[in-house]
Formats: structure tokens, C-alpha cells, sequence
């Protein structure tokens, strides 16, 4: 009798109910969304650092500039060594994925063919997307859209540094006392450099303007 009880109570329990189709759907969904919203996340976090890196390099690269300007460094001028009276910077407006640290031999204030020290390269997608040179009165001399005028006025910024001083000078002078240089990443976040006459490098905060 205790057995058929016990037997009866076995074939009495009710099995686990399964999930749905629904449910299942809806589980699925919901790890897509997450999973989606943690990779884009992740892609934006990435994309902030990499252009973070870039604008810190290009800082560093104006710096290096600085630095062979108020020393005594040799450079490669027509299959010669010769010593440069300043050192520079230079962005052009053709050419957004690049810019150059040259030796101003001729001691004009802008790059020219031939005094190219190094050419520095940005990543993929990554661009200087304007520079700027500015008056004292604050008129902006730019390579874009954030000119003055309303439209480019300039084919080129360079900042030159001249032995002894550390002081910057824009555009071979011409009144400018500082300048402003942006990077944009792909998606369309920018982060810019300030750099002041009396030699003062610095990145600003995302979306600073000059």
C-alpha cells in the first residue's frame, strides 16, 4: 500500500514547465540590444581615445619643433648638413592627413619645398581639419570655415620657433598672436590645440573653438 502511494505520488507531480517560443524571442532580443549597446559604447570610448592620443601628439610634435628651434640642430639641406635659424610646424589646407616639421633655412616664417625634416602622418579617418593664426584684435586667419571672413583666407599655418627665444611666430608674424589647430576623428568629434606667442602649448577640452 505504501508502495502504490508513493508510485501515485511519482506519476502525480506535475514535470517543469518549458519556455515558449516567445520568451525565447524575447531573451534574444534583449541580449542583442544590450550586446549591440555595450559595442557601441565601447566603439565611442575607443574613437575618444584615439583622437585624445593624436591631439597629444600633435602637441608633442610642435613641442619637438620648440625644442630644435632654441638648439643648435643640423639638418639635411641639399645633400648638406646646415644649421637652420628656427624650426617649424606647418598645416596646410590640402593636405589634412598630414603636416610637416621643417627647418625654415631661409629664415622666411613658412614652409617651403625642400626644408621638410619629417612628415607626420595621422591614422585612418583622423584629420587636422582647420587651423587657424590669431590677430590680437581676435580676427581669425583660418584654413576653414571658422575664419573671420566666413571662408578660408589661408592656404597654410606655420609656427616657427628662432633661436634663443622659446617664443612662437605665426606666419612669419604678420600681427598674429596666436594659433589654433583642430583634429577631427571619423565620427566627427574634434579636439584642438592652442599655441600662444610666448611659446605656451596646450590641448584644449572637446569642442573648445578659438
Amino acid at each position: 500500500m505504501s508502495i502504490f502511494s508513493h508510485n501515485s505520488r511519482f506519476f502525480g507531480k506535475k514535470s517543469p514547465r518549458a519556455f515558449t517560443l516567445v520568451e525565447l524571442l524575447a531573451v534574444t532580443v534583449i541580449i542583442t540590444i544590450v550586446t549591440m549597446t555595450m559595442l557601441l559604447r565601447q566603439s565611442t570610448f575607443d574613437s575618444s581615445t584615439v583622437l585624445r592620443s593624436t591631439a597629444y601628439s600633435l602637441a608633442l610634435s610642435i613641442r619637438q619643433a620648440q625644442v630644435y628651434g632654441v638648439s643648435v640642430l643640423g639638418s639635411s639641406n641639399a645633400g648638406n648638413v646646415s644649421f637652420a635659424p628656427g624650426y617649424g610646424i606647418s598645416f596646410s589646407r590640402t593636405s589634412t592627413q598630414s603636416y610637416i616639421l621643417f627647418a625654415d633655412f631661409n629664415n622666411s616664417g613658412m614652409y617651403d619645398t625642400g626644408e621638410a625634416v619629417k612628415v607626420f602622418t595621422l591614422s585612418n579617418g583622423y584629420t587636422v581639419s582647420e587651423a587657424c593664426a590669431i590677430a590680437s584684435n581676435g580676427n581669425k586667419s583660418c584654413t576653414g570655415s571658422h575664419d573671420t571672413a566666413g571662408t578660408y583666407t589661408l592656404d597654410s599655418v606655420n609656427i616657427v620657433f628662432r633661436r634663443p627665444n622659446p617664443d612662437a611666430v605665426f606666419n612669419a608674424n604678420a600681427g598674429y598672436v596666436s594659433a589654433w589647430v583642430q583634429i577631427k576623428s571619423p565620427n566627427g568629434t574634434a579636439r584642438s590645440i592652442s599655441i600662444t606667442a610666448p611659446g605656451q602649448i596646450s590641448v584644449q577640452a572637446p569642442g573648445t573653438l578659438p
